[in-house]
């Protein structure tokens, strides 16, 4: 029959029915999709008439293994079927690398990428044998596993030795001839060698010895500008393991270091784990986006639990880290109670609810001062959440404030263990994210009752984004903020399926509690309707009312809605600081209502967001006009990316940051089909006004073309010029425009973005 009219959800069972895909009312909707998932997953439309409503799965990875289920709806009819689907990934061609000579043989190491499971590695004679070889490493990557196996290699018949790796029927080997690199014994001829290579490399040296020298100044010249050492960034030199080595003792003395995907090996583990033995400044590691695997966060580890150690954020999110690594850095931090780290960043790693509970042995610890705990996207379920909650209630004295739990599959019985924890009078946690962990009503409901039974509770934010909470769930919640023991400043439902009802709810709460702390909503992508928008708008017009910051992004805001949120501030424009309206349609017609909130000179508005919001040449008039006629405006940061201003609207803005008195610093103009026209009437603008406070210019995705690049590369040369970040990627600025622009930098310049342009070699 066909499935064109019908309900289509592919999930994912074994990590707790995570949306893959999502296909209904004849159209995709993924706004819930597993993030891991998203541009990788579609139906064959096409197909659909027939019955067919198979997955296709493109850009395959090992993580993608697993228990799938196909639910498909219709108004008279609904069914499911499960599929394991099981990944092997066959890896590259082995590589084999001298290491160098060891007992009369020579050092060979084997490393083979990207297999999934793993496979066997072996070493071989000429004659298909295999001979005995060191351990086989593996560790698993973002590809699947990679392996490695050394081999001290001695002289033979033939002097040829193979690596082989095999999983089941894949095959793939490298041969090697060690006659080269074997140890000498004729002393003539290692006589003659040198002297060969003496030559060789004086010759060599008159080619590359300018190059080096050069090379080295500029090293030095950038290590020395670093102000007093603080921070050491490796890719700004060389990511290589060598550069690392090179620059070790410079990481020693410096008290920040960035070595994030920079593909460090066990010896530069090691390497790591002796500058924090020894008495070094460093402060803050980032060892972001490499693949540690547990054996090298080992080696880390002797460094960590090591009284000298005065390391106090280590960074080590995408790391490939499971329950072993897990176990290590607790227990090295347990060895060493003067351990000064505060801040554990272990995002998207897989430690799972075992590794989980290693960590929680380190929470329970009274030495423990850990402050800041990130385990976003651990694979993480209601054992890891029991676990972390019972060692924190143990520990009275706990110095926890900050975890982040995101991108886990919570279920509300999950939420219910942290639940108790908020519950206890103990806990001392100030911020709480479970962005997108599957809550629903129940798990809102424990939330909001925790804190209310405890009226001394330190909870600050909480982060409750991508979750289905909706209306019945967003009481839950309203009934807490009406409560004036109430003391969450932060409240963040983004995307939660909440409907006028729910905002009514929350508008209501806060209207009858006039103590209320809370300064941020973040209500963005969910469907408020007209009726929703005005409660909201009721609400900031109350005097008691103290929201600074009100985030409406993709709400469906229509010119009504604006006009209710403009006219409320107005009457009340005490305490709104910031608002975001992206991604609604509010058109010209609505822009002008908030063009008339912005002239008036009781507006506290700080930052508006209006990118997406269908606006023209219109309504960017509108906004200019509005605040060239309030000169004490407090409007500092405007964002209007993804809208048509045309030319005109642009020499508007121009106009705008022509006046003395205009005191925007950020300006957010990309992808508006800037052309030469606007970017010389920008930079006219900014050139004629010496006295600008804009800092940061975002024209992303325009269209200058050489003249364009050329007029603000000359604002870029003016001494009065005070931007400090310019955004110009996606501008397909050539060679000729890169290097005008690089030659004419300002002074006050920090931040140069120009991805996505073709500057050539």
């Amino acid at each position: 029959m066909s499935a064109v009219d019908m309900e289509v959800r592919w999930s994912r069972q074994d990590l707790g029915d995570i949306l893959v895909h999502h296909y209904m009312d004849k159209v995709d909707k993924n706004n819930d999709q597993d993030r891991s998932y998203r541009g990788r997953t579609a139906l064959f439309k096409e197909k659909l008439q027939y019955g067919n409503t198979s997955l296709l799965l493109k850009n395959v990875k090992v993580s993608d293994g697993g228990q799938y289920t196909c639910r498909v709806d219709s108004a008279h009819w609904s069914g499911q079927v499960s599929v394991l689907l099981k990944i092997e990934a066959v890896g590259r061609t082995p590589e084999i690398t001298v290491l160098g000579t060891d007992s009369g043989g020579v050092l060979l190491q084997c490393d083979s990428k990207g297999w999934w499971p793993v496979p066997e590695l072996q070493w071989l004679d000429s004659e298909g044998a295999e001979v005995p070889a060191g351990l086989t490493e593996s560790c698993e990557d973002g590809e699947g596993f990679y392996v490695r196996r050394s081999l001290t290699a001695h002289s033979s018949d033939t002097n040829t030795y193979t690596c082989r790796v095999k999983q089941g029927q894949n095959v793939m080997h490298e041969k090697i001839d060690i006659t080269d690199h074997l140890p000498r014994s004729d002393y003539t001829a290692a006589i003659v060698v040198a002297v060969v290579v003496i030559l060789l490399s004086a010759l060599v040296g008159v080619v590359v010895y300018y190059r080096r020298r050069a090379k080295q100044e500029r090293v030095k010249r950038d290590i020395e500008t670093e102000e007093d050492m603080k921070e050491f960034v490796l890719s700004k030199y060389d990511r290589s393991e060598e550069g690392f080595l090179k620059l070790q003792k410079v990481v020693k003395s410096c008290r920040k270091a960035q070595l994030s995907n920079c593909n460090l090996t066990e010896k530069s583990c090691e390497v790591l784990a002796s500058v924090l033995t020894s008495n070094s400044h460093l402060t803050e590691l980032d060892l972001i986006d490499n693949e540690l695997c547990d054996s090298r966060v080992k080696k880390l580890c002797t460094g960590l639990q090591s009284p000298n150690c005065k390391l106090q954020k280590l960074r080590l999110s995408t790391c490939s880290i499971r329950e072993e690594g897990c176990a290590a850095l607790a227990s090295a931090l347990k060895k060493n109670p003067s351990s000064h780290l505060r801040e554990l960043e272990l995002s998207d790693n897989k430690p799972g609810d075992s590794g989980v509970k290693k960590l929680s042995d380190l929470l329970e610890d009274p030495h423990c001062k850990l402050e800041k705990l990130e385990l976003s996207d651990c694979s993480i379920r209601e054992e890891g959440c029991a676990a972390l909650a019972s060692a924190l209630k143990k520990n009275p004295s706990s110095h926890l404030r900050e975890l982040n739990l995101s991108y886990n599959h919570l279920p509300d019985s999950g939420v219910k263990k942290l639940s108790d924890l908020l519950e206890d009078s103990h806990c001392t946690l100030e911020k709480l994210q479970l962005y997108k962990c599957s809550i629903t009503e129940e798990g809102c409901d424990a939330l909001a009752s925790a804190l209310k039974k405890n009226p001394s509770s330190h909870l600050r934010e909480l982060n409750l984004n991508y979750n289905k909470p909706e209306d019945s769930g967003v009481k839950k919640l309203s009934d807490l903020l009406e409560d004036p023991h109430c003391k969450l400043e932060k409240l963040e439902l983004s995307d939660c399926s909440i409907t006028e009802e729910g905002c009514a709810a929350l508008a209501s709460a806060l209207k009858k509690n006039p103590s209320s702390h809370l300064r941020e909503l973040n209500l963005s992508y969910n469907k408020p309707g007209p009726s929703g928008v005005k409660k909201l708008s009721d609400l900031l017009e109350d005097p008691h009312c103290k929201l600074e910051k009100l985030e409406l992004s993709d709400c469906s805001i229509t010119e009504e809605g604006c006009a209710a949120l403009a006219s409320a501030l107005k009457k009340n424009p005490s305490h709104l600081r910031e608002l975001y309206l992206s991604d609604n349609k509010p058109g010209d017609s609505g822009v002008k209502k908030l063009s008339d909130l912005l002239e008036d000179p009781h507006c506290t508005l700080k930052k508006l967001w209006l990118s997406t919001c269908s606006i023209t040449e219109e309504g960017c008039a509108a906004l200019a006009s509005a605040l060239k006629k309030n000169p004490s405006s407090h409007l500092r940061e405007l964002n209007l990316s993804y809208n048509k201003p045309g030319p005109s609207g642009v020499k508007k803005l121009s106009d705008l940051l022509e006046d003395p008195h205009c005191k925007l610093e950020t300006l957010a103009l990309s992808t508006c089909s800037i052309r030469e026209e606007g970017c010389a009437a920008l930079a006219s603008a900014l050139k004629k006004n010496p006295s600008s406070h804009l800092r940061e210019l975002n024209l992303s995705y325009s269209k200058p073309g050489p003249s364009g690049v050329k007029k603000l590369s000359d604002l870029l040369e003016d001494p009065h010029c005070t931007l400090e970040k310019l955004e110009l990627s996606g501008c397909s600025i050539r060679e000729e425009g890169f290097a005008t622009v690089k030659k004419k930098v300002s002074s006050h310049l920090r931040r140069l973005k120009l991805k996505r342009s073709k500057p050539v070699q």
